[in-house]
């Protein structure tokens, strides 16, 4: 692996711990390339939902995953 997923996977865990769930990433999902390190979960915000099921609708194939991390302080 390499490229962008390394950048964002080594920034997750600091930009995680100051923002929280404040924090979200868009981007291409690759199952193989992340599955031992991800959760796949439903989103906990209404807006969030309201606009993922508007792109499902759509035909976009939307995952809502969160980053198994051990955040480093």
């Amino acid at each position: 692996m390499g490229g962008i997923y390394t950048v964002l996977r080594s920034k997750a865990g600091v930009t995680t711990a100051e923002l929280g769930d404040q924090y979200c990433m868009l981007g291409p999902y690759n199952e193989d390339c992340v599955k031992l390190e991800v959760e796949v979960m439903e989103p906990k915000f209404s807006v969030m939902k309201e606009s993922i099921e508007v792109l499902r609708k759509e035909g976009v194939k939307v995952s809502v995953i969160v980053f198994q991390l051990e955040v480093v302080c």
